[in-house]
């Protein structure tokens, strides 16, 4: 059962040609489908920021009666629409998948119950909507500043690594490690985003767009250590004259507590175990 109109939002273009026919695709085999009551652009797309390197992001509401049905068959309307040279079920969304074509273009689709459509708030664009379902939907909720509780945990995480520093290296697991130091620098630059939120509603690949030149720069001047004990605490002190200023800064910004106990054990636990002051 086909649809009486179809929506091309002109935020789509940006994407191509191969991108516009996959898009034309899946809207003749989910309009074929009656179950399928409204197709949705969401992602980039509908927050009208994509460009070319941008996902093709489908969001599906179907009936609550045939939702089980339409979720199995998943791999069924997914190859109908195109071939994929990888297709997985988002875990925890039953039905809902992400992939690539042989040309290595990403569409990702959700399904979901037509009962939950009311209380969804992302932002999305219809293509096309049998029963008037874009009435239904509630506004937006206005973006959302720090998280005090994202930002307490940025904060006590690297500390809390730098203490497992001396039994990761006495144990000799140097790769491991390198992964704990990259996990210390991805907290800083979650305690960057929280000081600069709310940020521009752009997807996970514009990590960039959402921090200012200096946090950026900041970031960037952190030494990647070689998997040897002396290039990894060189780079983990490096890391502490950068981020225990940086950090206590947004602490003070956002009105979180600075964790003076910790930082004063885990300073005595590293110059006991392995005579090093910061």
């Amino acid at each position: 059962m086909s649809v009486e109109r179809v929506l091309t939002p002109a935020s789509l273009e940006p994407l191509g040609p191969s991108y516009r026919a996959l898009f034309e695709r899946a809207v003749t085999v989910f309009s074929a489908d009656s179950r399928v009551r409204a197709l949705w652009l969401a992602g980039s797309v509908a927050r009208g920021d994509a460009d070319a390197h941008s996902d093709l992001d489908l969001v599906v509401t179907v009936t609550d009666a045939d939702f089980d049905g339409f979720a199995a068959s998943w791999r069924e309307w997914l190859a109908a629409i195109t071939p994929t040279v990888l297709a997985r079920e988002i875990p925890f969304l039953r039905g809902s998948v992400y992939s690539l074509t042989p040309a290595c273009e990403r569409l990702d689709v959700v399904v979901e119950r037509l009962s939950t459509l009311r209380g969804n708030r992302s932002p999305r664009l219809v293509v096309f909507d049998r029963d008037g379902l874009e009435r239904e939907r509630p506004a937006p909720l206005p973006p959302a500043g720090p998280d005090p509780h994202k930002v307490t945990t940025a904060i006590e995480e690297p500390l809390r690594y730098l203490a497992l520093t001396p039994a990761v290296l006495g144990r000799g697991e140097l790769m491991l490690a390198q992964e704990g130091y990259g996990h210390m620098r991805r907290r800083l630059s979650e305690l960057f985003l929280e000081l600069n939120a709310p940020l521009p509603t752009t997807g996970v690949k514009h990590w960039r767009d959402k921090l200012t030149p200096e946090q950026y720069a900041v970031l960037e001047s952190l030494p990647w250590p070689a998997a040897t004990r002396e290039s990894l605490l060189a780079a983990n002190l490096a890391f502490l004259r950068v981020f225990l200023p940086h950090a206590r800064a947004v602490a003070e910004k956002v009105g979180v507590p600075w964790p003076e106990a910790l930082e004063r054990a885990v300073r005595a636990h590293l110059e006991r175990e392995l005579g090093v002051t910061f």
